[in-house]
C-alpha cells in the first residue's frame, strides 16, 4: 500500500526509486535526501503527509515487500534474502515480518499473509 501511496507525489515516486535501486546496501537518509534535490526535513514531512510514515518506515515496507516476493517467487534462502533486502542478520527480517506482518518467513514463502 505505501508504494501506491507514494506514486500520488512526484518526490515520493522518486523516493521510492531510490530506495529500490540501493535496497541491498541503503545510505543514510541524508544521502537519499541530497541526490533528491531537497532536505532532509523536507523529504520527512513529505513522507509523513503522503504516506502517514517517516521515510525510515517506507524504507522497510519496501524492504518487506521485495522480501515476501522474494520469498513466493524465488528459492532463495532466508539468509539471501534477508542480504539482498539490506539486512545483514536474517533474525532482523524475521522480527520485522514478524511484527509488522505478524506471520513467519516459512508462511510468507507458502503464500501466507504479506504484500508486494
Amino acid at each position: 500500500m505505501p508504494t501506491l501511496l507514494a506514486q500520488a507525489d512526484p518526490m515520493m515516486t522518486a523516493f521510492e526509486r531510490w530506495v529500490r535501486a540501493r535496497l541491498a546496501d541503503p545510505p543514510p537518509l541524508a544521502v537519499a535526501a541530497r541526490e533528491l534535490g531537497v532536505s532532509e526535513r523536507t523529504l520527512q514531512r513529505t513522507a509523513q503527509a503522503v504516506l502517514g510514515m517517516t521515510p525510515l518506515d517506507f524504507v522497510q515496507e519496501v524492504r518487506l515487500d521485495e522480501a515476501t516476493f522474494l520469498l513466493r517467487t524465488t528459492a532463495l534462502s532466508a539468509e539471501a534474502i534477508a542480504t539482498r533486502v539490506g539486512y545483514r542478520n536474517v533474525g532482523t527480517l524475521r522480527a520485522l515480518v514478524r511484527r509488522k506482518r505478524g506471520t513467519t518467513l516459512d508462511a510468507l514463502r507458502q503464500g501466507g499473509s504479506g504484500a508486494r
